[in-house]
């Protein structure tokens, strides 16, 4: 189902589960085999066809597990002032564990927060951020897509926008290295395909589309960052980095998955954070539970342009016109 070209939402929520379809799939075959021994009879039909699909999922996952190439390369620093600390977390909106999060952000120490499902609340929790996170960027609402940014190092020219609906914000604003380095950082959170919210996914493929474009023609070093309510093999994801030629640090790594923390059967990585070719890869790591139905996801990379080996993705002119397509379509 997820193979059809539709942005109905039951298409498109259905990519999400594929590694859990990939364990059902050995369990019903392990099963048809062990069946053999005892009845001596199997339906070969359904046995190919769940092999097929089973290799297809595995052709899907397998990027985002130790077996396959590391998309962005991972580094020894040697310089501590081109390192940069990410910290992105979906707060869930009526968490109220504030505490959690704050020793989580003390633990860590990141250069960089974004904190999505922000409201005023949270904003006001918050506040004691400002004294050693000088730049900042908030807007909190109260319909689950607020935002709070906040930053160690000088921003500038830092936006607030609403690229589909007028009710669903991102940011975006250059980050400044030591030396001048200028880094385009965009913040999203867009609006998942689900019933009682929205039943397409074209707001959210519009959205991703709109700033791929962006990466693509900006000439800077970037990073995108939030949860896309998405998950890394689906599509839109797939279109997303091949417009922008931005790479998954997840490649290579693991899934990392942020969602959900309360099932242990559904765990599906929606927090993102992507790079250009500008960065190595120092660390990654999911965070604890803290509250929120989200783990907070911790990333260090660092900025090294004159990286020589590090792979850059080619950019298709047929996955750009495609991009433009979605971008331009009516939501």
């Amino acid at each position: 189902m997820p193979m059809v070209k539709s942005d109905f939402w039951i298409f498109r929520s259905l990519e999400y589960s594929r590694f859990q379809n990939f364990i059902v799939s050995i369990i019903i075959i392990f099963l048809w085999v062990i069946s053999y021994f005892y009845f001596h009879e199997i339906d070969y039909t359904a046995l190919i066809l769940n092999i097929i699909c089973l290799i297809y999922l595995c052709i899907k996952i397998i990027p985002y597990t130790i077996f396959f190439k590391k998309e962005v390369k991972s580094i020894k620093s040697i310089n501590p002032d081109r390192e940069i600390k990410f910290v992105n977390a979906n707060v869930l909106q009526h968490n109220t564990q504030y505490e959690r999060l704050k020793v989580q952000l003390k633990q860590y120490n990141p250069d960089v927060i974004l904190l999505l499902e922000t409201d005023q609340k949270w904003k006001l929790q918050m506040e004691y951020l400002k004294k050693d996170y000088p730049f900042f960027i908030e807007v909190p609402k109260e319909n689950t897509y607020g935002m709070l940014f906040y930053s160690k190092l000088k921003i500038k020219e830092e936006q607030i926008h609403y690229l589909v609906k007028d009710e669903i914000p991102s940011i975006s604003c250059k980050l400044f290295l030591v030396d001048n380095y200028e880094i385009k950082l965009w913040g999203l959170h867009p609006e998942p395909p689900v019933p009682g919210e929205n039943l397409y996914s074209t707001a959210k493929d519009k959205e991703l589309a709109k700033v791929a474009l962006d990466v693509k023609d900006n000439g800077l070093a970037n990073i995108v960052m939030g949860d896309l309510n998405d998950v890394a093999w689906s599509d839109t994801t797939s279109l997303f980095t091949k417009t922008s030629g931005l790479l998954d640090v997840r490649k290579g790594r693991g899934f990392y998955s942020t969602f959900s923390a309360h099932h242990w059967f559904i765990k599906f990585p929606l927090d993102y954070i992507f790079c250009s070719p500008h960065f190595g890869f120092i660390k990654m790591k999911r965070l604890k539970f803290n509250g929120s139905d989200h783990y907070p996801i911790f990333t260090h990379l660092v900025y090294m342009p004159s990286l020589k080996t590090q792979q850059k993705r080619e950019i298709d002119t047929e996955n750009v016109k495609e991009a433009v397509e979605k971008a331009n379509q009516e939501v």
